[in-house]
């Protein structure tokens, strides 16, 4: 009785690996394996190995520097990298490689904590974040102060829209961190990757500086540059909704109430033709008049969203549960008194529509009244696949039309000849029945001369024998 048992066990164990490893987004995950990391800063390279001499499939790195464009080294060839300056980045390698060395560029950069994961093939853990390039045309940008602003006011927004509705989230922060706290660069990361953000986010260069009010921030900061950079972005990306801080700063802070300001200017600039119309973005991307706005808290067409449905996407957490999971990302900042919720002063579900072009709300879903990119290219994609299909159709019964009218042609030619043919047989005929009848005149002719002659020989025989 136990041996069967024990062997129910060993085939139960084996089905469920089976399914496990066949069945989607059941799969199990790649091996990850001890690095083992050499630096060698007078080739100016860093060799990675596996301590257990295994093939590496794929790296995952992770900079403290701004990365430029490098190469990896394998067993089978170059690999290029850095294309899109990710701090924390993704690599697949084309073939599995015993020793992986990194080449680094003249500019300076340096590993994060000497942090350099590697793995059997692509089937990596969910913390592993595998970053898509900032998007070319964004359904929401979020514009954050700075790195985790878009958690704490706006962390509803990715795990709902982006996440679970497919919405392409492009975060635009306006302060750096790396003059001042660098580790708030990779907080971020962290901090959007869990809030379900897979477009990597794009940074003004402002440093972080405390603001008390609007005119400490005027004082401190180039307002204008703001504008303008902000304008850049709306043109560059083409958002359908823009999401900003409240403008009385949520707490009271300065640069939170320029940000808002800023981006209500740059708002009704893009979609104005005259304004930097000599710069490289207008004439790379024209104008764009953002077809949606919301700041958090604006008093006016408030809208609520609902951040505790628990979402199939985030394994059931609600988008309030992730947005929490993704603050605490930020661990540089877990000392203050600054936390995630949507029942208070500062909720994170609370916003009012500023600006609209396509219709007013009805409801508490930002998505009213817009049709997301990607549906869009479908449309378009189908528009085109429906007059590509059209224009075959066309072409066809041309076509068609075309050997039709050949055959039509080549019949009214055949019967042309057909109809020659007979005409000249016709004509060919009366010349024979005419030459046959001048033949018989000829000889009747030539008969009745030759019977005549007779006649008349005869008689004038006959009259010389009379006489």
């Amino acid at each position: 009785m136990k041996k069967n048992i024990a062997k129910k066990t060993v085939w139960s164990g084996i089905f469920v690996f089976v399914c496990l490893l066949f069945t989607p987004g059941l799969r199990v995950s790649a091996e990850e394996l001890t690095p083992v990391i050499v630096s060698d800063s007078d080739k100016n390279t860093i060799t990675v190995t596996a301590e257990d001499g295994s093939g590496i499939g794929a790296l995952y790195i992770k900079w403290d520097d701004p990365v430029v464009p490098y190469q990896i080294e394998t067993d089978q060839g170059m690999v290029e990298c850095g294309e899109y300056g990710f701090l924390h980045e993704f690599i697949l390698l084309p073939e599995s490689s015993r020793t992986v060395t990194v080449l680094l560029p003249e500019q300076e950069m340096r590993l994060y904590k000497n942090e350099v994961r590697i793995f059997t093939d692509e089937s990596v853990p969910d913390d592993v974040q595998i970053w898509e390039p900032p998007c070319e045309r964004a359904d929401i940008m979020l514009i954050p102060s700075h790195s985790d602003d878009e958690i704490l006011y706006m962390g509803g927004i990715g795990p709902t829209y982006g996440a679970e509705l497919g919405a392409r989230v492009q975060v635009v922060y306006m302060t750096e961190f790396r003059s001042t706290n660098s580790v708030r660069e990779h907080e971020k990361l962290d901090g959007l990757w869990t809030d379900g953000v897979r477009y990597y986010p794009v940074c003004a260069n402002f440093r972080d500086i405390y603001c008390r009010d609007l005119a400490d921030a005027e004082n401190k900061y180039d307002y204008q540059a703001a504008v303008d950079y902000l304008t850049d972005v709306i043109r560059q990306f083409r958002p359908q909704i823009v999401v900003a801080h409240d403008f009385n700063g949520e707490y009271g802070h300065g640069f939170h109430m320029l940000t808002a300001n800023a981006t209500a200017q740059a708002l009704e600039n893009a979609a104005d033709d005259t304004y930097r119309a000599d710069s490289e973005i207008f004439l790379t991307y024209g104008v764009w008049d953002t077809p949606k706005a919301y700041f958090h808290l604006y008093g006016e067409n408030t809208i609520r969203l609902d951040l505790r449905i628990p979402l199939e996407s985030m394994d059931g957490q609600t988008a309030l549960e992730v947005a929490k999971a993704a603050y605490k990302r930020h661990v540089s900042q877990q000392k203050w008194s600054f936390y995630v919720s949507d029942d208070y002063e500062y909720s994170c579900a609370d916003f009012g529509l500023y600006r609209t072009v396509v219709g007013y709300d009805t409801g508490n879903s930002m998505l009213e009244n817009i049709v997301l990119y990607e549906e869009q290219e479908r449309l378009e994609k189908e528009e085109q696949e429906r007059l590509k299909l059209e224009e075959q159709k066309r072409l066809e019964q041309e076509e068609q039309e075309r050997l039709e009218r050949l055959e039509r042609e080549e019949q009214e030619r055949l019967e042309r000849e057909r109809q020659e043919r007979e005409e000249q047989e016709r004509l060919e005929a009366e010349r024979l029945r005419a030459e046959q009848e001048s033949a018989r005149r000829r000889i009747f002719a030539v008969v009745t001369a030759a019977v005549l002659l007779s006649v008349a020989l005869g008689l004038w025989m006959r009259r010389r024998v009379l006489h």
